[in-house]
This record gives C-alpha cells, structure tokens and sequence, in this order.
C-alpha cells in the first residue's frame, strides 16, 4: 500500500508544481519543462553511458556526491548575488527543471555524503 501512495503522489506532484509555475509564470513553467527534458536526456545519452562520471570529492574516509539539484542550488544563488534583482523566470524555470531531474527521478538525491564502502558498492561510478 505505501508504495501505491508514492506512486500517486509521484503523479500528481509534478502537475500541481507546473500549475502553480504556470500561474506565477508562463516562462517559468517552460523553462522548468525544458530544464527537465534537457537534463533527463543528457543523462541517457552521457551519464548512463558512462561518457561523463558523476562529481564526487575525495575526503578521507568519506566521499561528497556533488548532486546536481545540489549544483543548481549553487549556481542559482551565485547568480542571484552578482545579478541582485534581477533573474530572468525562464532561466530560473530551466535550473528548477535540472533540480527537479534529480530529486523527482532518482531515491538517493538526499545521499550527499557517503562512506567509501558505500560509494563502491554504487552501480554508477
């Protein structure tokens, strides 16, 4: 049963956030579908093949998976402090869309910090 209700909410989410971007923002919404189209096929095409590794950093004993909803938070927030007022909502949707990639496709998106013997055992290295 609970994984039915996880299944629902994986179906009904994505279309209350565009509704409500939508609302907000034409451009915002189009730029969070885009991002997310985008990001899923450079991620068949690149990742998936093994053309482009996942970013992860070297600490002792433990390793930083450098997400990229993690990257996209990073990048937003640099670009918010150099162009204080103003972020174009397209551009603002196109990062959300590549944030969302992450959290809404993958169930490790909250694993940042892992263990060695962890990251080892990880069927994509």
């Amino acid at each position: 049963m609970p994984e039915n209700k996880k299944t629902n909410v994986k179906k009904v989410l994505p279309a209350i956030v565009l509704a409500t971007s939508f609302y907000y923002s034409h451009l915002f919404a189009l730029g969070i579908v885009i991002g997310y189209i985008v990001c899923k096929l450079f991620y068949i095409k690149f990742v998936e093949t093994g053309k482009v590794d996942l970013i992860f950093i070297d600490c002792g004993k433990w390793k930083i998976h450098f997400h990229h909803w993690i990257m996209g938070v990073v990048f937003l927030a640099i670009v918010w402090i150099i162009d204080w007022f103003y972020l174009p909502s397209f551009f603002a949707g196109a990062v959300f869309g590549v944030m969302a990639h992450d959290i809404y496709d993958f169930n490790d998106w909250h694993k940042v910090i892992l263990k060695k013997e962890d990251f080892e055992q990880l069927p994509i290295q």
